[in-house]
């Protein structure tokens, strides 16, 4: 019987000494403390892993603006993809190494690339990405100088009566169309270069009288308003660009149509803007991109 008891009580002393060390104070908010601290961990891996992924996907944005504001590269279509680690990578097609060089350049100033790993293909061939070849940016550009350059002849009290006309493709300026003398052809050539934004004047500007003979050889003028067709067409002869191609001006119940072929979509585009120019009225540009 006494060792039963005693059996007992050390039974309930074992038991009691386990309960303390497991409930004893300060013991349970250790262990909380604990779970807190992996909670914690948890999260500031969760947030860092955000902050890349935010990162990543500013510098995707920044590389793709700096691509787009280059006036070299907006043309083409070039992929932008970024990694946690601060790499880009660069891919699609472009015409030459120059401009595969260069979009890696671009991309690689840009704050917060660490790296850009260029996969773009050299193609020849590659047309560019826009239909006509140039930005939205860049047709607002353009027409606006050309704005500006009739304005100035229209100030100009020299020009009067002169049949000018203007068309711009990223600032090169060309001047079609006859004026009466050789000195309003150089003053015409003189106020579009001296016109702010303008890059580069061409000049294909016919003095009336100058190509053969006395009489009405200044008959091309009016007939630029009498036969837009011809005007265009005569225009698209002019031009340096597109002299070497067969391009063709055809009118259908006052509808100006302009076909053929060329190599590139800006060739397209410019051809498109000069038969515009000398017709005064839309045209509308079938023209074929056959590189």
């Amino acid at each position: 019987m006494r060792r039963l008891f005693a059996l007992l009580v050390l039974v309930a002393l074992v038991l009691g000494v386990l309960y303390y060390w497991k409930y004893q104070p300060g013991r349970l908010p250790t262990l909380q403390s604990d779970k807190l601290g992996a909670v914690g961990t948890k999260l500031g891996e969760v947030g860092e892993s955000v902050s890349e992924k935010f990162r990543a996907t500013k510098a995707k944005g920044a590389v793709k603006a700096a691509l787009e504001l280059n006036r070299n590269l907006s043309a083409y279509s070039i992929a932008v993809d970024a990694h946690d680690d601060g790499s880009v990578v660069l891919g699609g097609e472009v015409p030459t190494e120059d401009v595969r060089v260069l979009a890696e350049r671009v991309a690689a100033n840009v704050p917060d690339v660490a790296r850009v790993e260029n996969q773009l293909r050299v193609n020849p061939g590659v047309a560019l990405a826009g239909a006509e070849g140039r930005s939205i940016g860049e047709n607002f550009d353009d027409h606006a100088l050309e704005a500006k350059v009739k304005m100035a002849y229209s100030l100009s009290r020299d020009m009067k009566g002169t049949d000018v006309s203007v068309s711009s493709f990223r600032r090169e300026v060309t001047l079609a169309g006859t004026v009466g003398s050789e000195a309003q052809r150089k003053l015409a050539v003189e106020i579009a270069q001296q016109t702010p934004q303008v890059a580069t004047v061409k000049d294909t500007l016919q003095v009336a009288g100058a190509a053969g003979g006395a009489a009405p050889v200044a008959a091309p003028a009016p007939a630029t308003a009498a036969d837009p067709a011809r005007a265009a067409a005569s225009a698209l002869a002019a031009n340096p660009n597109l002299a070497g191609y067969a391009l063709t001006v055809q009118s259908a119940g006052g509808q100006l149509t302009l076909t053929g072929r060329v190599r590139t979509g800006a060739e397209k585009d410019l051809a498109g803007v000069v038969a515009r120019d000398a017709a005064r009225q839309a045209v509308q540009n079938d023209v074929i991109v056959q590189p």
